[in-house]
């Protein structure tokens, strides 16, 4: 790697002062940390070709080495009882000052690799693992790396990669969608949130219906949390001690932390093998986040949900149809007064960067599914329930909610259907709310 000669510079015998190591050592591990989260490439720390021992192991010397305690940050240390490995489902504890330099020791030698059989081209500063430390989880920023291909296994035991389908959603939104535009928003909420002033209030109304079914406790389970983009999102984990945001992305987790601090526990980990002990959080939600999974692979993200929630809790998600008859009558209608060819129609749904083709947009997966298998795998396993989050498409937003008097008397009327038939609404409009009451 190109980057080993010009990046690492401790041949140079003028900077070879264990202080100077030191500092240099920690802003180059900020940055690899950061990269290798998102899947990217190391800032220097191994040799040209990987091989050997890179220089920063002589920071193991007691010579040079800056002891710095292998503490928990504040909410990690607080919520250990309810992580736990999410391979084996085993409680995980940090691991000690010892431990960590003997596991760097592995990393250097290639003794310890990621998973997915990388390199992990990072030294540890904190870490949690397994008992027998099979599974050693990266702790760096108050953020617990806790995705499977991120764990430091063994070689032996590197056998399991992130999906394509999964790998995809994550990289879009580490590398596009978590990251701000000029005025402040990001990305993915200029993208996929229609403006005006009408919408934007009707999405409040909508979101509104998911803190009222939300409780209190010590955990709320945010699960795919993002970067918290909507301010009324902020509302929902107020009746708890601690907001447990788990997301792919470590862009989305370090801004989700801005905005909760020392509030939220933070997690990098995947929806369909949570890193949570059974029946820990009080209640979860999880919002427009499941149909981005793969088909096959939705059922288990519900069944997690439900896994991890306790007895007498509350599993919220927001999820859409793959079709929606009240979209398709609605536009059939307009079709048949001779508009249809202006206006197009909504339904099938047209996926999040379905446009992106013709525009600098990055793709993003997008599977959503219909009723008979919310019926099927869902309702049947868990006893869940449909309300409505939203009847109406983007579609039907963009093209009826306006800034004018139809526009607001257009919003009007759904509302009221919407708080009339809210089950009917759910099974047949855009939007639906599956609602599990764990028992």
């Amino acid at each position: 790697m190109n980057g080993g000669k010009a990046r690492n510079r401790t041949g140079d015998t003028r900077i070879f002062s264990p202080l100077l190591y030191q500092l240099s050592y920690l802003a180059m591990r900020e940055r690899g940390a950061a990269n290798e989260a998102r899947g990217g490439t190391s800032t220097g720390f191994l040799p040209p070709g990987g091989t050997g021992l890179p220089r920063w192991s002589r920071l193991d010397s007691p010579r040079t080495v800056l002891h710095r305690r292998a503490m928990p940050p504040s909410t990690v240390g607080r919520c250990l009882d309810v992580l736990r490995c999410p391979v084996t489902r085993e409680p995980l504890t940090f691991l000690s000052e010892d431990e960590i330099a003997a596991a760097n020791r592995d990393l250097a030698a290639g003794r310890r690799l990621l998973r997915d059989g990388s390199a992990a081209r990072t030294p540890l500063a904190g870490a949690l693992g397994t008992a027998g430390r099979a599974f050693i989880y990266r702790v760096e920023d108050e953020i617990a790396w806790l995705l499977p291909s991120l764990a430091l296994v063994r070689p032996e035991a590197a056998t399991a990669g992130l999906a394509a389908e999964k790998g995809l959603v994550k990289s879009f939104y580490d590398d596009f969608g978590w990251v701000k535009k000029a005025d402040g928003r990001f990305n993915d909420t200029a993208e996929f949130t229609i403006p005006g002033a009408v919408v934007q209030d009707y999405r409040r109304h909508c979101n509104a219906r998911i803190g009222r079914l939300l409780g209190g406790g010590r955990l709320l389970l945010d699960a795919a949390s993002g970067a918290i983009p909507h301010q009324e999102y902020l509302a929902f984990s107020a009746g708890y001690d601690i907001r447990v945001c788990v997301d792919f992305s470590i862009r989305a987790l370090n801004e989700a932390r801005a905005k909760l601090g020392d509030r939220g526990l933070y997690l990098l980990g995947d929806l369909t093998c949570l890193p949570l002990a059974d029946g820990s959080v009080d209640s979860a939600i999880s919002l427009h986040t499941i149909y981005h999974i793969p088909p096959g692979q939705q059922t288990t993200a519900v069944d997690e949900l439900a896994r991890v929630t306790r007895p007498g809790g509350r599993v919220v998600i927001v999820y859409v149809w793959g079709r929606s008859l009240a979209m398709d009558v609605v536009f059939k209608l307009r079709g048949w007064l001779g508009f249809v060819r202006r206006f197009g129609r909504p339904s099938p749904v047209a996926g999040p960067g379905g446009d992106a083709a013709a525009s600098s947009v990055p793709s993003l997966y997008f599977r959503p599914q219909n009723h008979d298998w919310f019926a099927r795998d869902v309702a049947a396993r868990h006893s869940a329930r449909l309300r409505v989050w939203s009847a109406v498409s983007t579609a039907f937003q963009t093209r009826f909610f306006t800034g004018g008097v139809a526009g607001r008397l257009s919003v009007a009327v759904v509302k009221a259907l919407e708080a009339a038939l809210p089950a009917l609404a759910g099974r047949f409009g855009q939007y639906p709310m599956f609602i599990i009451d764990k028992p």
